[in-house]
């Protein structure tokens, strides 16, 4: 379980250059990351913190759409 926790850090560009399926999980987490200039700078966490979602569901869902590609 903290592995899902330790990806909180990690960059949205990260994430969305090596899972591009993760693209359509922030559009449908109601997100305005995908195309978004500070994807580089903004980590999970401030997503989280931003939209107010709710941490464990998110990144949960984000892990498991993660493992799919593998």
């Amino acid at each position: 379980m903290s592995d899902i926790f330790e990806i909180s850090e990690t960059s949205v560009e990260s994430i969305l250059k090596s899972t591009p399926k993760a693209a359509r999980f922030f559009i449908d987490s109601h997100t305005a990351c995908v195309g978004c200039g500070f994807a580089r700078f903004c980590t999970l966490k401030d997503v989280i913190n931003t939209y107010k979602l709710d941490e464990k569901l998110f990144l949960e869902d984000l892990a498991k759409l993660i493992a799919q590609k593998h």
